[in-house]
C-alpha cells in the first residue's frame, strides 16, 4: 500500500518532467532550392548571400517564439523504493498493481533561434508547466485512486538540420531539455528526436500556406526522486480511510513481508500526514507517436503554427514565431581605378 502511494507521487514526476519538453516548433519555414536567382542583405545565415545568386530562398535569420501545449501521455514504472518521514527506502515494486494512470499538462516553451547555416537552425528555450495534473488507479495490494497536481519550470537547447527543393521540404529536430517540478529532487532530463516532411504551397488568400507530417520520439532519464505530503497524493488519507485500509492489508500480510513493510506502515499510522519519499525507475510507454502540422506565414515575420500528436500520446501544440534579418551584411567597397 505504502508502495501505491509511493507510485503516485513518482508517477507524476516523471510524467510530467517528460512531457514538459514539448516540440521546439522546428521551423517549417526552411531553404528551399529551385528558384530563380536573388539577393540576400543579411550577414546570416553563412553563405546566405552567395546561395541566393543561385536559386536558393531562406527565412529571415533570428526568430523568437512562444508555444502553448497540451499533452496527455502514459507512463510506465519498473521499479519503485518508497520511505516515510526519515525511515530507510524500502523497494516495493513487488507489491503494487496499477490499473490506469491518466496525466494532463499545460505548458508554455519560449524558443531564441537562429539560422547559422542555410540549413541549420540552433535554439535555445525556457519552458514554464503551467499546471501537471495526474489521476492514478491502483488495484493491488487493494484498490484506491492516488494523484497531484504541480507546476514546474526549464530550459534546455537544440538544432534543426533542414533543407528543401521545389516547395518540398524536411527537417530533423533533436533537442535536449532539463526540467524541475515542484515535487521532484532534481531536474529531469528529456531527448526529443523529431523528423518531418511537408510541402509549401505558397501565398494563397494573401498567406503563406506549409503542411507537415511527421514523428517524435521520446527519451526521459530513468531514475527519479523527490517526496510528498500523504494528503497531496493518495484520495482517503484525509479522513483516514486510506490508513484503514493500509492497516488491514498490513494485517493479511506473512511475517517475511510484514517486517519489510512494517516501518513504513508504522510512521503513517502514526503520523496524521507524513511526507512520503520515492525514487523509481520510470520510462515512456510509448516513445514514438505520430505528427500532422501545419504554418501560416501572415507576413515574412509572422507566423503562426499549429501541430496535433496522436497515436499513444497526445498532444496539441500552438505557437508564433516572429523572425527578424539582424545585422546587414558588409558592403562591397568600390573598385579602385
Amino acid at each position: 500500500m505504502i508502495e501505491t502511494l509511493a507510485r503516485a507521487p513518482l508517477r507524476i514526476l516523471g510524467l510530467v518532467s517528460a512531457l514538459l519538453v514539448f516540440p521546439s516548433a522546428a521551423v517549417a519555414q526552411v531553404p528551399d532550392a529551385g528558384n530563380e536567382a536573388g539577393t540576400w542583405p543579411y550577414a546570416l545565415p553563412f553563405w546566405g548571400e552567395k546561395l541566393a545568386e543561385r536559386g536558393l530562398k531562406f527565412p529571415l535569420p533570428f526568430g523568437i517564439g512562444l508555444n502553448y501545449a497540451f499533452i496527455d501521455q502514459p507512463i510506465e514504472i519498473s521499479r519503485v523504493a518508497v520511505g516515510v518521514n526519515d525511515s530507510e527506502m524500502v523497494d516495493i515494486s513487488d507489491l503494487i498493481t496499477f490499473d490506469k494512470l491518466d496525466s494532463k499538462v499545460h505548458a508554455l516553451n519560449l524558443r531564441a533561434d537562429l539560422w547559422v547555416l542555410p540549413f541549420l537552425n540552433l535554439y535555445a528555450m525556457g519552458n514554464w508547466v503551467i499546471q501537471a495534473e495526474t489521476n492514478v488507479s491502483i488495484s493491488e495490494p487493494f484498490a484506491f485512486d492516488a494523484g497531484a497536481t504541480q507546476s514546474g519550470y526549464g530550459g534546455g537547447f537544440g538544432f534543426t538540420v533542414a533543407g528543401g527543393a521545389w516547395g518540398y521540404f524536411g527537417t530533423v529536430d533533436l533537442n535536449w531539455t532539463w526540467n524541475q517540478l515542484e515535487k521532484l529532487d532534481v531536474p529531469v532530463g528529456t531527448v526529443l528526436l523529431t523528423p518531418r516532411v511537408g510541402k509549401n504551397f505558397g501565398n494563397i488568400g494573401g498567406v503563406d500556406w506549409i503542411f507537415w507530417v511527421g514523428a517524435m520520439r521520446q527519451t526521459i532519464d530513468s531514475d527519479t526522486s523527490g517526496q510528498i505530503r500523504l494528503s497531496d497524493a493518495v484520495g482517503g488519507a484525509q479522513d483516514g480511510s486510506f490508513q484503514a485500509q493500509l492497516q488491514n492489508w498490513y494485517a493479511g500480510l506473512p511475517p517475511a513481508q510484514q517486517a519489510t513493510v512494517g516501518g513504513i506502515v508504522g510512521r503513517i499510522d502514526s503520523d496524521l500526514d507524513p511526507v512520503i519519499h520515492y525514487d523509481l525507475d520510470k520510462a515512456v510507454a510509448y516513445p514514438w507517436n505520430l505528427l500532422v502540422g501545419t504554418e501560416m506565414g501572415l507576413t515574412d515575420a509572422w507566423r503562426v503554427r499549429a501541430e496535433v500528436g496522436f497515436l499513444h500520446r497526445t498532444q496539441l501544440i500552438l505557437g508564433m514565431n516572429y523572425r527578424f534579418g539582424g545585422p546587414r551584411a558588409a558592403t562591397p567597397l568600390p573598385a579602385a581605378n
